[in-house]
């Protein structure tokens, strides 16, 4: 799978897992929230795998 695909997958995913997570626990805040929910839930999975990467020594 080339970059595009794995982060178009994961921007989807993020932004669904996002939404459902809202809707779950803060079902008055408005949609909005559970973008820019998915769209922190996205940075993580940057984050955690570029940590998670081993550099050469």
């Amino acid at each position: 799978m080339n970059a595009l695909l794995i982060f178009l997958v994961r921007l989807i995913l993020g932004l669904v897992f996002g939404i459902i997570l809202t809707r779950l626990f803060r079902p008055d805040w408005e949609i909005y929230y559970g973008f820019v929910t998915g769209l922190i839930l996205v940075g993580l999975a940057y984050g955690m795998a570029f940590f998670r990467k081993k550099k050469p020594e």
